[in-house]
């Protein structure tokens, strides 16, 4: 229960952090995987516990990448062919990592590839400033709360962490828009 609440009240941080365009949320990022990290080996969610280690790597990229300084720390929206792969990218990586997880004691294997396919882009362009990470965000964390709902042992406070977070995506998109069109 520590780490879920850890995990949980170091998210609602970050989630803060994020939507208003704060370097400092990578900070929150990179603990809230740790703690994630161990509560997803202790529930045997493989696929999390992969994801969230790349998170750790990326959650130090993307405060390096978040530098004032850096030219490319801009908010952009994706164009609609890098849309299209995105998709696809999600989709496939789902079916590949599916298969794979469904071959372990995963209790929840598709719903655990999609989480953790789609987490990974969405991080990717949260990393990169693209308007888009709160579309693929918002899906994501819908899935999510269903995942720690469901799992044997509930996750109740990563599940209301997750239905926050799907609120908090929208009020993202909204604030991130504003701050790209004040920008242009």
């Amino acid at each position: 229960m520590f780490l879920e609440l850890g995990a949980t009240i170091l998210g609602l941080i970050q989630g803060v952090l994020v939507m208003l365009n704060k370097r400092s949320n990578w900070i929150f990022y990179i603990l809230q995987m740790i703690f994630l990290i161990i509560f997803s080996s202790i529930n045997h969610l493989y696929g999390d516990v992969t994801n969230n280690s790349i998170y750790l790597i990326m959650g130090i990229i993307g405060f390096i990448l978040w530098n004032k300084n850096n030219k490319s720390s801009r908010i952009t929206s994706c164009k609609a062919k890098e849309r299209i792969i995105y998709v696809v990218l999600i989709i496939l990586g789902t079916i590949i990592v599916s298969l794979i997880l469904k071959n372990t004691d995963d209790p929840l294997p598709i719903l655990d590839a999609f989480t953790t396919v789609s987490s990974l882009v969405a991080t990717y362009y949260m990393m990169k400033k693209k308007l888009d990470t709160w579309l693929i965000w918002f899906v994501n964390d819908i899935f999510y709360a269903i995942e720690y709902f469901i799992l044997p042992d509930q996750a109740l406070y990563l599940f209301t962490l997750n239905i926050i977070w799907t609120g908090m995506a929208v009020c993202s998109y909204i604030n991130w828009k504003n701050i790209m069109n004040g920008e242009k």
